[in-house]
């Protein structure tokens, strides 16, 4: 089968997982990336998806072994596989998926990277005392991403209707779209709610009360302090990206003496996480503030506590000496 039929079918598959299973663009995505792999591999070999047999795929993670993929990596790219000829068989275009016994190797598991409280509020406090455009923009995004533990995702493309207002006063939450379109609601402290409103009122003054978007991404914000520029009008109402906020961070943590490769948006929101959790909040209760859909995914962060617990026992036991040579 030639190559129009494989992205004919990669197609189908992809629409599904929109329309159907409310998948982000960024998943869609992945899956896209990992098919056209798939498909490349069988490009070579002339062999359609309809007549891909069990060797076939060995052959094809054998491929991928050779490229010293991380075993996570590779997982994903099975569990893909298997919906996708899931997927087949429900269209009647495969009678038995050739990955159904297909054992995904078992992952690393990697403690997830965080900062120190102390680490967070030096970069809130600095970022807050910034009163340029830049500055509030960032201290706002900050003090949510924080405070609600946002995926980086959520947080750039947030709605301007995710804020809740009883009148003109703000509420201490906001209603956020995560993964499989699923909504939750993220909570906002004191803080953060004071650089929401201290941030829309930057927003108005530069004409961007009509974006869709809370954090509109078409104007590059100003950086001397106290300076508002004139109203803009917005060209294109588009959301500030993922890579723009990330670069953002990286700026705020080589000002504030921090490693910028340890400061990115995922890192703040394990921070939320363990820090959560290191003062005694339920599993399950994170478990929602995060948008896990399944427990399993939040127990990741027990492990930092088991580590945190063991160093301690280490460190001030009385027999700690004899704990170190065991």
């Amino acid at each position: 089968m030639n190559a129009p039929s494989h992205n004919f079918h990669i197609s189908n598959f992809l629409e599904k997982l929109t329309a159907e299973d409310g998948l982000s663009f960024n998943s869609t995505a992945a899956y896209s990336n990992d098919l056209e792999l798939f498909a490349k591999f069988l490009r070579k070999r002339n062999i359609a998806f309809e007549n891909v047999v069990a060797d076939d795929i060995k052959d094809y993670l054998y491929e991928l072994h050779q490229k010293n993929l991380r075993s996570a990596s590779i997982a994903r790219k099975i569990s893909c596989l298997k919906n996708f000829y899931k997927f087949l068989e429900n269209e009647n275009l495969v009678k038995t998926s050739p990955v159904l016994y297909l054992q995904s190797p078992k992952r690393d598991t990697k403690l997830p990277k965080f900062l120190s409280e102390e680490e967070v509020f030096k970069i809130l406090n600095f970022i807050n005392s910034d009163k340029s455009e830049f500055g509030i923009r960032l201290s706002c995004m900050m003090e949510i991403l924080y405070a609600a533990g946002l995926r980086v995702t959520e947080l750039v493309s947030l709605p301007a209707m995710a804020i809740q207002k009883d009148g003109a006063t703000l509420r201490n939450y906001l209603i956020v779209k995560g993964k499989g379109n699923k909504e939750r609601i993220a909570p906002l402290n004191k803080s953060a709610i004071k650089m929401l409103l201290e941030y829309l009122e930057l927003r108005k003054k530069l004409g961007q009360e009509n974006s869709k978007w809370l954090f509109v991404g078409v104007i590059r914000s100003s950086k001397k302090h106290g300076e508002i520029r004139q109203k803009n009008s917005v060209v294109k109402d588009a959301h500030l990206t993922r890579q723009r906020f990330n670069q953002m961070l990286k700026e705020l943590a080589l000002k504030v003496g921090i490693d910028p490769s340890r400061v990115h948006p995922h890192v703040i929101r394990h921070s939320f996480a363990t820090h959560l959790l290191n003062s005694g909040v339920d599993l399950r209760v994170l478990q929602e503030l995060l948008g896990h859909s399944n427990i399993s995914t939040t127990e990741i962060y027990t492990h930092i506590l088991d580590s945190k617990l063991k160093e301690l026992v280490f460190s001030h036991h009385p027999l700690s000496a004899q704990f170190k040579k065991l």
